[in-house]
């Protein structure tokens, strides 16, 4: 390996690691990165065979589009979604090098693609370069590339779904003006979504669209903090025990706060019917359809 290109990877394995491994350690990263990039063996189920009735208050968003048929955060994903009549899709978004926003969960695209880059510190064309070999069903989209914010929102134009953009790791909030503009630019309706409570407080500042903090577990702090922003909610994780134990205590708090729930990533029908039945309208899903 040449030296620079051997920096070059040191440096994309130190930030991917900072930014995803978080606390595991040296030894166990290859492992734990070979678990990640598996995929998820999802059972596609329709809300018909629940206990939901059409007195029952959600909509249903396709997480990184209907990833459970075409690969996460691509075109595909958001044609299928479309096409499955889900009411709205959602969006993970980094800014590249030269400052075009397009769709990415992890901060490199180790996972998802033929050539390891950091998506950032890339440039548009460079992305383009690379390839998808990684998703469910990828072997019916030869070729498949990176997709723009811009062709999201288009997509979701097109099929009338509202569009849950993600702002990830704390960034690029001095640009935020552009993905309102774009969003305009379509006429689509949007929320925006992200972990970090300071962006959430950016947007506030250029728009008035429904804004949602996410939370691993729900507590009183997140509740406290999401009040101070006009239309601002929380979105939890389903699968974290802490957020539907004791009838849904934690969740019913939020709503006695006033604030609106959301939940990702929802894939039981079960536990869909236990979070709206405790209020949660939003349910965030890979693989529910109605």
């Amino acid at each position: 390996m040449k030296l620079k290109t051997a920096a070059k990877f040191a440096a994309t394995a130190t930030l991917f690691g900072a930014a995803v491994y978080g606390g595991i350690k040296a030894g166990e990263k290859i492992e734990w990165f070979k678990n990640y990039s598996k995929l998820v063996p999802y059972k596609v189920q329709s809300v018909k065979d629940s206990s939901l009735t059409d007195e029952d208050d959600y909509v249903l968003t396709a997480h990184r589009g209907f990833r459970a048929v075409a690969p996460e955060n691509t075109l595909p994903a958001y044609e299928e979604a479309g096409k499955a009549g889900y009411w709205g899709a959602e969006c993970d978004i980094y800014r590249t090098r030269d400052g075009v926003w397009i769709l990415h969960h992890d901060p490199v695209t180790t996972r998802m693609m033929d050539k390891s880059r950091v998506v950032e510190l890339s440039t548009y064309d460079e992305l383009l370069k690379l390839n998808y070999t990684n998703g469910h069903n990828i072997a019916k989209y030869p070729e498949l590339k990176v997709c723009t914010l811009e062709d999201f929102f288009k997509t979701c134009a097109k099929y009338g779904m509202t569009c849950t953009v993600e702002l990830k790791y704390n960034r690029n909030r001095q640009y935020y003006q552009e993905i309102i503009d774009l969003q305009k630019k379509y006429g689509v309706e949007a929320n925006y979504i992200a972990f970090a409570f300071e962006d959430l407080v950016t947007f506030r500042e250029i728009t008035d669209a429904k804004l949602f903090l996410l939370v691993d577990e729900i507590t009183d702090e997140d509740i406290a903090k999401a009040k101070t922003v006009e239309n601002c909610g929380i979105s939890y994780d389903c699968n974290n025990e802490n957020n539907t134990a004791n009838d849904c205590a934690m969740i019913k708090k939020v709503h006695e706060a006033g604030l609106e729930t959301a939940t990702w990533t929802c894939d039981s029908l079960e536990l869909m019917e236990k979070v709206v039945r405790a209020g949660t309208k939003y349910i965030t899903t890979n693989c529910i359809t109605y």
